[in-house]
């Protein structure tokens, strides 16, 4: 008889079940393991992944194209300036009608004359480049235009006060025959 306890014993077959999983009985489930699930997972679609030196091109080439597209846009068609509009602008002072057309009184006004043969459709007036007025009606050839200066506005309303602000150049813009846009700039 054996006097060491069971648990003493070394059976040989115990150390080859350590290794592999033990058979299926009844009492212990199926130990089929899916090796697939212990693989990395796979993407569905490649990724696209950009380089900081690409980064760096892309963010480059995303701020010079416009600025090239519309530099060579301007030395190809040239700037609206270049078309000059057959205008002549004066400041003055004269007596306009009020409103209820009895009186006249001296106002500052804006003098536009067309010196062209043609008319002028769409002009459009600034002083400073802040305060504007689009008349709509053409002005005929050699017609004259006379705008109170108190009726150029903002965009947002605010009106022209004569004598509070200091007037440096008026833009005069208009359509020419040829379908460009014709400039008039006088500076004070």
């Amino acid at each position: 008889m054996n006097t060491t306890p069971a648990s003493s014993q070394q059976n040989p077959a115990s150390t080859s079940a350590e290794s592999t999983p033990p058979e299926p009985t009844e009492s212990t489930p199926s130990t089929d393991i899916d090796q697939s699930a212990y693989e990395d997972p796979r993407s569905i679609a490649p990724v696209a992944q950009l380089s900081a030196r690409g980064l760096f091109i892309a963010l480059g080439a995303v701020c010079l194209f416009p600025l090239i597209t519309l530099s060579v846009y301007a030395v190809i068609f040239g700037k609206a300036s270049e078309h000059k509009l057959p205008v002549s602008v004066l400041i003055d002072r004269r007596p306009l009608p009020t409103q209820d057309g009895n009186k006249r009184l001296l106002e500052d006004v804006v003098v536009i004359e067309n010196e062209a043969d043609f008319e002028i459709p769409n002009i459009t007036v600034n002083l400073n480049g802040q305060y504007f007025l689009y008349q709509d009606k053409p002005l005929a050839a050699g017609e004259e235009l006379v705008v109170r200066q108190a009726a150029f506005a903002t965009k947002s309303n605010q009106r022209w006060v004569p004598g509070r602000y200091r007037l440096d150049d008026i833009t005069v813009t208009g359509k020419l025959p040829s379908g460009a846009r014709g400039v008039t700039e006088v500076q004070y």
